[in-house]
């Protein structure tokens, strides 16, 4: 890995762009992203197993307070598992967590079995401390040796 990147398009660029790496590990929409820029120079491979991914979505009621825009906020929240919303996900690579638009989208995001952080490595608490604290399993993988 001769490059770590900040997040996930910017490793896309790396990957893809500056051509540095034989593998790029990252989310579907990025792969599927990469594949559409760059057809037929990646190939997408999914694993038989995945963490599930859970990213947090909340209204931070300071902010929405202090903006005057909490309305607005609940309402894109609410938005988000919404019909529309759901296919919208799909539709941009993002799986839908409504078994109907699960469905819909199989074709271009097949079914995985999935794990949660939870399940197999005993919560986000844990994880972080075993895996991301100062000395855990990121650090002694990413150390020059």
């Amino acid at each position: 890995m001769p490059v770590l990147d900040t997040g996930a398009r910017g490793s896309s660029i790396t990957f893809a762009q500056r051509g540095q790496g034989d593998v790029f590990i990252s989310w579907e929409n990025e792969a599927y992203l990469l594949e559409k820029e760059f057809g037929g120079k990646v190939d997408v491979v999914y694993p038989s197993l995945s963490i599930l991914a859970e990213p947090a979505v909340t209204v931070v009621d300071k902010n929405v307070d202090k903006k005057g825009t909490r309305a607005v906020a609940q309402a894109y929240l609410e938005y988000l598992y919404t019909d529309e919303g759901q296919d919208i996900a799909g539709k941009n690579f993002y799986r839908p967590i409504s078994e109907k638009f699960q469905a819909k989208y199989v074709k271009q995001l097949p079914k995985i079995k999935l794990f949660s952080i939870d399940e197999a490595f005993g919560g986000w608490a844990k994880a972080a401390r075993d895996h991301f604290a100062d000395g855990g399993s990121f650090d002694q993988i990413y150390a020059k040796k």
